[in-house]
């Protein structure tokens, strides 16, 4: 038996309109992927986002904050500005874009900084809504200020710097200090 199929013009225009839809969505279809492992959400409008925004880097803070005010970001940036932009280049976000505009500035409490007796702060530049730099410092005068890398990686650091100069101090000979 033998059977003959003739499509007609409506019907090879059809198939190929089908095929053309089935092949852009499989094209545009959104994959369930992982999120990148250091794809950090920026998101900043509200509390949650802001305490959210901290917490991907492992602080926990109050969740009123200490402090919020307008700060203008200058057109020009002098020294102090083009350290602190610095500080903010070693964690992936630039204050340069944002010059000559004002954001908001949102200070926390931070709750589990390691070793820490003094008070530390979050100190978050909030810009429509999206987080575009801050710090984690501290409020003694002789005191420090870092990223937003997380209290693990800030221990670990801490730790280092201990063991440095631990290690320093050793190779001192005892007879190098005055004896009074």
């Amino acid at each position: 038996m033998v059977l003959s199929v003739h499509p007609g013009r409506k019907r090879i225009a059809a198939l190929g309109a089908a095929l053309a839809v089935l092949t852009a969505v499989i094209i545009f279809m959104p994959r369930n992927q992982a999120p990148i492992e250091n794809e950090v959400s920026r998101a900043g409008e509200t509390a949650d986002q802001r305490i959210a925004f901290l917490a991907q880097y492992g602080w926990e803070v109050d969740s009123e904050p200490l402090e919020i005010r307008e700060v203008a970001i200058p057109e020009e940036f002098d020294e102090v500005y083009t350290r602190y932009n610095a500080l903010q280049k070693e964690q992936g976000m630039d204050l340069l874009p944002y010059a000559g505009k004002t954001c908001k500035q949102w200070i926390y409490k931070v709750l589990n900084y390691p070793r820490s007796n003094e008070e530390v702060r979050a100190v978050m530049l909030v810009y429509e809504g999206q987080v575009i730099g801050g710090d984690i410092s501290s409020v003694a005068i002789d005191g420090f200020m870092v990223t937003f890398q997380g209290p693990e990686q800030e221990e670990e650091a801490v730790e280092s710097t201990w063991q440095e100069a631990k290690v320093e101090e050793e190779e001192i000979p005892a007879d190098a200090w005055p004896v009074d």
